[in-house]
């Protein structure tokens, strides 16, 4: 049996063993420079089946910056105020938007999750209201890494104003067609269908992507296609972008790297990850051994999945078996600390939140810009009762993922935390609640 057979279907088989959720879908390619094969659980799923991907996108939008570069439309360092209405933030460069060191948030301060659809925290979130977020939104100085939706969905709107496409246009003309990846697309281009997402053990509706930062639907054969342009980029405009993408640009935590979108690991495997309301997606690229994998699972994306994903992923391509990336061993006190985060956030303590942050994530934000996301996203509705964990996932590093539901007196809120095995949080969001 090729490595290739075996990747593919030992990914499939372990990745379909962590659900028990009905009618969700898990697909895996591999290849190398010899063939590609890709393998689908249940087996009877069509082809032509489309999955979100989610922030894996990005890695798109990078390799389309660097297309209109090589077009000579525009510049990595140019300002983003020479495309964008940017009000005190206009000097920050193209190159800073593409490798999260714009200072810029995660998100704007004018997304307001549960305004709109309470299902889908990107509803009606335009590039219009995304550019009036920039004017909004309070940067970190001194350029750290920080990932940020906010500036790829702005990095989006900046390739269709230089170019004179819309996004999923562009996106379909100048990549997903050249690599004959016809079965994919934004929206309603592409020949393929979506699939049914699943979160918490049931169907959700598709969430409104926020376009460049996401928006991509593939089909896992076409996902392959795209992994093997990465590993092999043919010798065209395309390919050599696709290169410029790939490579690191300045040095993140623990010895990986930052390229345009992708993340450089230690050991040179270049990876990224997404994740939507219903689905999850990986695609890790290894130029030292010439293999490639790409997985997709039509379940929420998360945190701790997401880490699941890219450690099988990990394993695979170095031959080895799957199966042991489920080996994760949380703190034990991590629901006394979740509960302990949630209350100190309605006792108004921010500082106590602030100080339970991890170094890295205390360095990024001020007591006094928690105080201001919490007071502008929650909008406390009433008197808060219960704190209830809903939903909680453990990644490979120990680290849990953490969903609560705050039980305002009008209705709830949702919130997302991540407790580190040393107990201290590694970072916060506020969540949609489902229907």
């Amino acid at each position: 049996m090729t490595w290739t057979h075996q990747a593919a279907h030992s990914l499939t088989e372990t990745l379909s063993r962590s659900s028990d959720t009905e009618g969700v879908v898990f697909a895996a390619a591999a290849l190398d420079r010899t063939e590609t094969v890709t393998a689908v659980a249940p087996t009877a799923i069509a082809a032509d089946r489309r999955f979100e991907i989610g922030s894996v996108t990005k890695t798109m939008t990078a390799t389309l910056l660097a297309l209109l570069a090589g077009d000579g439309l525009l510049h990595l360092d140019d300002e983003i105020g020479r495309w964008l209405s940017a009000g005190p933030n206009g000097a920050i460069t193209l190159r800073r938007l593409a490798t999260h060191t714009s200072g810029l948030p995660a998100t704007a301060p004018n997304l307001r999750i549960g305004q709109g659809d309470p299902r889908d925290p990107w509803a009606g979130y335009s590039f219009e209201r995304a550019e009036e977020g920039l004017r909004q939104a309070t940067v970190t100085p001194g350029n750290p890494w920080r990932y940020s939706n906010l500036g790829y969905q702005l990095l989006g709107l900046i390739l269709q104003r230089a170019s004179g496409h819309d996004y999923p246009a562009l996106i379909t003309e100048r990549l997903l067609t050249p690599l004959a990846m016809t079965r994919s697309g934004v929206g309603q281009r592409g020949a393929g269908t979506l699939l049914s997402g699943h979160a918490d053990g049931h169907e959700v509706p598709p969430w409104e992507q926020p376009l460049g930062a996401g928006g991509v639907e593939a089909t896992i054969e076409d996902l392959a296609r795209y992994a093997h342009a990465c590993l092999f980029p043919p010798p065209t405009a395309l390919g050599a972008s696709i290169t410029l993408a790939q490579t690191p640009v300045l040095p993140v935590d623990g010895g990986a790297g930052q390229a345009l979108a992708w993340i450089v690991r230690p050991d040179g495997v270049r990876e990224h990850s997404g994740g939507t309301g219903g689905f999850s997606a990986c695609v890790s690229i290894d130029h030292t051994r010439e293999r490639a994998v790409a997985i997709l699972v039509s379940n929420q994306g998360s945190p701790a999945y997401s880490a699941h994903l890219k450690q099988a992923a990990h394993l695979a391509l170095a031959g080895e078996d799957p199966r042991q990336a489920d080996t994760p061993r949380p703190r034990p006190s991590w629901r006394d600390d979740a509960h302990a985060v949630a209350r100190a956030f309605l006792d108004g303590h921010i500082s106590q939140v602030h100080a339970r942050l991890a170094a890295q994530a205390r360095a990024k934000i001020t007591p006094e810009q928690l105080e201001r996301a919490w007071t502008n996203k929650i909008q406390p509705a009433g008197p808060a009762g219960d704190v209830t964990i809903v939903h909680h996932e453990t990644a490979a590093s120990g680290a849990v993922v953490a969903d609560l539901t705050i039980q305002f007196a009008t209705k709830p809120q949702r919130m997302r935390l991540v407790i580190l095995p040393s107990g201290e949080l590694g970072g916060l969001a506020l969540l949609p609640i489902p229907a």
